[in-house]
């Protein structure tokens, strides 16, 4: 709980880059690793923008992936349950996110980096211009 006359910034320790701002077409698109070592919490945040092409559907689906080292060995990262994190858009011209606690996840998690899919139904040669921000808190210190 953050406690009183105190602003959420001072809680939020780093945000990143996950994936860069680019038109995609279909397929799947992983980020670079992200160090979440020295954090409690994050959001992932994905900006959606507008198809090309004029797809009759679009479904874009964004998760998490988790690695010891940063390089090898990506696994996809569960709940409690053994469910994937993710989230799931069926539109463009929004916003979504995915909160997640990195002390009630199951794996290692030193490192995580997001994974986007991309598909469409019809079209010509669809695209859709997306990119996705990680939000990690609860950093050893508060920042100055």
């Amino acid at each position: 709980m953050i406690p009183q006359n105190v602003h959420v910034g001072a809680y939020v320790s780093c945000a990143n880059q996950a994936l860069p701002p680019a038109a995609q077409a279909a397929g799947t698109r992983n980020g670079t690793a992200i160090d979440v070592s020295q954090f409690q919490s994050g959001v992932l945040v994905a900006n959606i923008g507008a198809s090309t092409g004029t797809p009759t559907t679009l479904s874009v689906t964004y998760s998490l992936e988790a690695s010891v080292d940063g390089t090898t060995g990506w696994t996809a990262v569960v709940d409690l349950d053994g469910n994937a994190l993710q989230v799931a858009s069926t539109a463009g011209g929004k916003a979504v996110e995915l909160d997640f606690n990195l002390q009630l996840l199951k794996a290692d998690h030193a490192f995580l980096r997001v994974k986007e899919v991309t598909a469409f139904t019809g079209g010509t040669s669809p695209t859709l211009f997306s990119g996705v921000s990680l939000v990690l808190g609860g950093g050893q210190r508060l920042p100055v």
